[in-house]
């Protein structure tokens, strides 16, 4: 008989339940990495580009680089996220390792450097340092407040937008691009190291039961919460592969990728380039995290109360059609702020609630799997698309044909999560497979 595992002694004595800890490491490892390396980056490529006498294709080459490399070892390290001990080794060494790489950059003069240090040996690390494993991680922790955790835990990436570009320019300014990395990497060892050490793969494993409900409930609420439980089947990747709804939800996460690289990172040289000062350029992009925090937590709210796949209906086209308003009215600091406040609320709750779509339609058992499976596909799209849109910008001029490019693609986005009908639970539960999820 196996008898249910036992919670760490300091664990019991923990006044908040300890899934709040894995939101935690979600909210500070995502705030340490998308801020030097998505919001902030453009603040960074702009005076390194005149340093070294680079072009903008090369600078953000490296994110798509270690972008690639990254994603090619999620489906390994997503596995790891669904096995009891390799979570907290894997997000230890990683956070580690990724630090290290930025405090790197202090001393890089080629080309060959910057690409192995920042892009093989950081896209090595970011694996399991970039905040995406926790995507794997946090739903299992939650059921009945799976929206708000999730919501939560990405808002670090919107306190990132928000807050670095005002810290890095001023930096960069006063001690120059070099020191600015170096101190970069000192926070994020601060930052992340330690909270990876909490990490554990679910509740179950410190005798918990999701939400921090007591094991035991008589009440009606407990009925309702075991019924929604039960209501919950997990598929698995075998399960899910045949079903037309995976590859509508496949592609239509795709399409929004390059929004989630590739467009925020262009932000600040697009408005330097249509004659915006860098304080302005600076402000526009804080603008964005402003928002994005009310964004993602009205949004993950609504994740708690509506089927996520109207949710992504109407975030994808909102998302879509600011991408007007960037064509065709962005042209001084006040409209730039505008177009960043309309982005915050539509493209931060999607990247808020997103995570949202694979355990929402498929269960939280396999959850690392699944997304192991299936997340690799938009995550490559994603990595390639600061290079690319970088490269349109160095081949027409300008960023107009990525940016309608990306309005087109959130428009089919939503199309395609519209015709994603939800999946009907089998009868019977399906006798358990492996702990990766393969059935």
């Amino acid at each position: 008989m196996n008898a249910t595992p036992a919670r760490p002694a300091w664990a019991r004595r923990l006044p908040f339940f300890y899934g709040w800890l894995i939101v935690a490491g979600q909210f500070l490892t995502t705030a340490a990495t998308a801020g030097p390396t998505v919001w902030a980056f453009g603040l960074f490529a702009v005076p390194m580009g005149n340093d070294l006498g680079w072009s903008r294709s090369t600078i953000y080459g490296v994110l798509s680089l270690r972008l690639v490399i990254g994603i090619l070892l999620l489906p390994l390290t997503s596995r790891l996220m669904d096995h009891p001990k390799w979570p907290r080794i894997v997000m230890v060494a990683s956070s580690a390792v990724f630090a290290a790489t930025t405090i790197a950059l202090v001393r890089v003069s080629s080309v060959v450097e910057y690409y192995v240090v920042f892009g093989v040996i950081g896209g090595l690390s970011s694996a399991g340092a970039s905040g995406l494993l926790y995507q794997a991680l946090v739903p299992k922790w939650f059921i009945r407040k799976r929206g708000i955790a999730v919501s939560i835990g990405t808002l670090g990436s919107s306190v990132a937008a928000f807050i670095s570009p005002l810290l890095v320019r001023p930096a960069v300014d006063a001690y120059g691009w070099r020191t600015t990395w170096l101190l970069t990497g000192i926070v994020m060892m601060v930052l992340m190291v330690p909270i990876s050490a909490l990490t554990r793969r679910s509740p179950e494993d410190l005798g918990l039961t999701p939400d921090g409900a007591p094991p035991e409930q008589s009440t009606a609420a407990a009925g309702a919460r075991a019924q929604r439980m039960r209501q919950e089947h997990s598929f698995t990747v075998r399960e899910v592969v045949r079903k037309p709804t995976t590859w509508l939800l496949v592609g239509a996460t795709i399409l929004a990728a390059p929004s989630l690289q590739g467009l925020a990172t262009s932000w600040y040289p697009h408005y330097i380039d249509n004659g915006i000062s860098a304080e302005g350029a600076t402000l526009a992009v804080s603008m964005y995290g402003a928002f994005a925090i009310a964004g993602r937590l009205i949004w993950g709210n609504m994740g708690d109360r509506y089927h996520i796949r109207t949710i992504m209906v109407v975030l994808s086209a909102g998302t879509g059609l600011t991408l007007l308003f960037l064509l065709f009215a962005v042209s001084s600091p006040v409209t730039a702020m505008i177009y960043s406040a309309m982005s915050g609320v539509t493209l931060g709750g999607y990247v808020a609630t997103n995570p949202l779509i694979w355990s929402n339609y498929f269960g939280r058992r396999y959850l690392g799997a699944i997304r192991g499976a299936f997340a690799p596909y938009a995550l490559l799209v994603a990595a390639a698309s600061p290079f690319l849109i970088a490269f349109i910008h160095d081949t027409t001029g300008t960023y107009t044909l990525a940016f309608w490019l990306i309005f087109a693609f959130w428009m089919i986005a939503a199309l395609l999560v519209w015709l994603a009908r939800p999946l009907a639970a089998p009868k019977a539960e399906p006798a358990k497979g492996s702990v990766a999820g393969t059935g």
